[in-house]
Order: structure tokens, then C-alpha cells, then sequence
């Protein structure tokens, strides 16, 4: 059998007979690798995301909110609270927000405002095909002053206050997951 395989070999080199190999496995497991069903409550995919940005020179922010993959969230609520001064409170109670713009079976939902300071309120719901249900929110406060926008976070705690110039805007924050019947 040996001499057989030493006859062969150099018409089909080792190397090239494993890249062969790995290929042929890698064409009959990707159906299985890339599902088109939905993605299953609290994977990466279904993790929302608040985006923000606002154009130099600009009079309004923009906020998006919008699933790290092409999901379709259950709803997505975003309320705003203007009525503080910055720096911002340091506790999110001190935040009056009001009635949230709440939209229904979307991918991304955009609030805009020329508000300054603004806090955002951000809830995204999204629930699988087996019915689990899986929340992502965030509550951040934003200020911009001498083309600086300051950020102060409270839900997710924890990252602490920074600033970011205009110009290297948009900037995303990942949001809070909450699995159904949980709590912050």
C-alpha cells in the first residue's frame, strides 16, 4: 500500500489533498453554519445597539437604534429628557423623559432632537421564534459644547463619562440585556 501512495504523491500533494479536504468539509456544513432562521433571544446577532451622531456645524442629534444583525425587533421605545442642566445628574432619577416614540415589529428607529443637553432612554425588544423574549436597554446623557460631545452613561454602568469631537462621530454604545422577567 505503500508503494501505491509513494506513486501518487507527487500528483497529489499532501497539502493540497488537506486544503481539498477541509474545503469539501466547509461546503457541506455551511448550510448548517448559515442559518436563515431567526436568531434565538440574547445571541450577538439580536443585540441592540444605540447609535449617535450629529453633523458638524449641525443644530440636531441623531439617534438610532438598531440590532447588531438584520433583526426585527418586537418594539423599540426611545423617550428624551431635556429639562437638565450639565453637568448631568448624577443619577438618572433626577431625569424627567418624556413620552417615548415607541414603534412595532421595525429593525431601527431614529429619534432626532435639537435638544442640548439630551438624555435618551432606549428600550429594545425582541422576541425569538420559540417565544423567548430578551429586553436591551440604555440610559445615556449627552452634551455638546465647543464641538465636544460629552457622554455620561447610566444603564450600562459602569463605562464611565467621556468626550468625543463632532467630527469622529457617529459613536455606538451597546445596550443592557435584560432577559424576560429580569431586572437591572
Amino acid at each position: 500500500m505503500t508503494g501505491l501512495l509513494d506513486a501518487l504523491r507527487p500528483y497529489f500533494p499532501t497539502p493540497f489533498v488537506a486544503i481539498v479536504a477541509l474545503l469539501v468539509v466547509l461546503i457541506v456544513l455551511t448550510p448548517n453554519l448559515l442559518s436563515s432562521a431567526a436568531p434565538s433571544a440574547g445571541s450577538l446577532p439580536t443585540e441592540a445597539e444605540l447609535e449617535v451622531d450629529r453633523v458638524v456645524g449641525g443644530n440636531a442629534t441623531h439617534f438610532y437604534v438598531r440590532g447588531l444583525g438584520d433583526v426585527r425587533y418586537t418594539s423599540i421605545a426611545v423617550s428624551l429628557a431635556a429639562n437638565f442642566s450639565w453637568p448631568a445628574p448624577p443619577s438618572m432619577g433626577n431625569l424627567s423623559f418624556g413620552r417615548p416614540v415607541t414603534e412595532t415589529n421595525v429593525l431601527v428607529t431614529l429619534v432626532t432632537t435639537g435638544a442640548n443637553p439630551v438624555a435618551v432612554n432606549v428600550t429594545a425588544v425582541y422576541v425569538d421564534a420559540a417565544g423567548t423574549q430578551v429586553s436591551f436597554v440604555g440610559v445615556f446623557a449627552f452634551d455638546l459644547a465647543a464641538g465636544i460631545l460629552y457622554e455620561t452613561p447610566y444603564i450600562p454602568a459602569g463605562s464611565g463619562s467621556s468626550a468625543t469631537p463632532v467630527d469622529d462621530l457617529p459613536l455606538s454604545f451597546l445596550l443592557e440585556t435584560v432577559p424576560a422577567g429580569g431586572s437591572l
